[in-house]
């Protein structure tokens, strides 16, 4: 498969002798010139990896990059800073900023292609982003949690389930399931930023299950904000007959009538602050018990537990 790289450098020159070589090597190359429209551009097309030049008039590449870091969407992609700058402050900063690594100019081509595709490697074989949303899979968020749990400060744990989903997809179709997935993962991410922290994390590791970790003081609040606009937005993907008829109708492969429920999204909202919870293995079993209790209310999508 065709790989993606984001190319971000205000001098035209630089920007063509990279894209060149790299489609050269068979990569697929986006370019920007700055940083705002930079950060359209991995948000919208989430690349394998970013190039990013340091030196850029109004915001430059280490704000570019505090800003990639703090996004949900962004955060994992992998980021090699490009400048003239030699100092050790400098890479020093780009690091601590999130950067995985950094090249100065003049460059060699046969080295940043190296670079390049040696940082691919690493981040596909550390993450296991979910490949519809984009959002970090079930190895990084069990890496993200542990860390969490052994830095022993408190934080929230909120896991969300598609009550409902396979019925969905198999009464819509693969392709409107994908769209009802999409505006999951959309929902949770907006949210994430409204009410949330810089330091939040989504995941999502499974298709139909996302967790956020939040150190926000009202993470129930957030986890009752996503059920209440789950339930105002889902209906734009559901025929008016199901709407009106409550239920979802479809037929299995023996030709008998199958009426579901509509979609709920089902969330438990865990404080891991009254607990010892020794690894994500913990967490998650508490979890399950803790969304079974919220399927078998019909009033209420949230539980809330510490």
């Amino acid at each position: 498969m065709q790989k993606k790289v984001l190319v971000v450098d205000d001098e035209p020159h630089i920007v063509k002798a990279i894209r060149f070589y790299l489609e050269d090597e068979d990569f697929e190359v986006l370019t920007a010139t700055e940083g705002s429209e930079a950060l359209d551009l991995a948000e919208r097309y989430q690349p394998d990896l970013i190039i990013l030049d340091v030196m850029m008039p109004c915001m430059d590449g280490f704000e570019v990059c505090r800003e990639l870091r703090s996004r949900s969407r962004t955060r994992l992609i992998p980021i090699i800073l490009l400048t003239a700058r030699e100092s050790v402050e400098d890479k020093v900063r780009g690091f601590d900023l999130g950067a995985d690594d950094y090249i100065t100019k003049p460059f060699n081509n046969r080295e940043l292609l190296a670079r390049v595709k040696s940082r691919i490697r690493r981040s596909e074989a550390e993450l296991s982003s979910h490949p519809l949303t984009g959002l970090p899979g079930i190895a990084l968020l069990e890496k993200e949690v542990n860390e969490r749990l052994q830095s022993a400060v408190p934080f929230w744990a909120a896991f969300f389930a598609v009550e409902g989903y396979d019925h969905f997809r198999r009464a819509y179709g693969l392709q409107q399931g994908r769209l009802f997935l999409r505006f999951v993962a959309r929902l949770l991410g907006k949210v994430t930023e409204e009410a949330g922290e810089p330091d939040d994390f989504l995941g999502q590791p499974a298709e139909d299950e996302f967790v956020l970790l939040t150190r926000a003081a009202d993470a129930p609040g957030q986890c009752r904000r996503a059920a209440a606009l789950f339930e105002d937005g889902k209906s734009s993907y559901l025929p008016e007959a199901a709407l009106s008829q409550g239920e979802m109708v479809y037929y299995d492969f023996k030709g008998n009538a199958v009426h579901a429920p509509l979609p709920r999204l089902l969330g438990a909202c865990l404080s891991t602050g009254n607990r010892f919870l020794p690894s994500y293995s913990a967490l998650s079993a508490w979890a399950a018990q803790a969304l079974m209790k919220a399927r078998s209310l019909k009033e209420r999508e949230v539980v809330v537990e510490d």
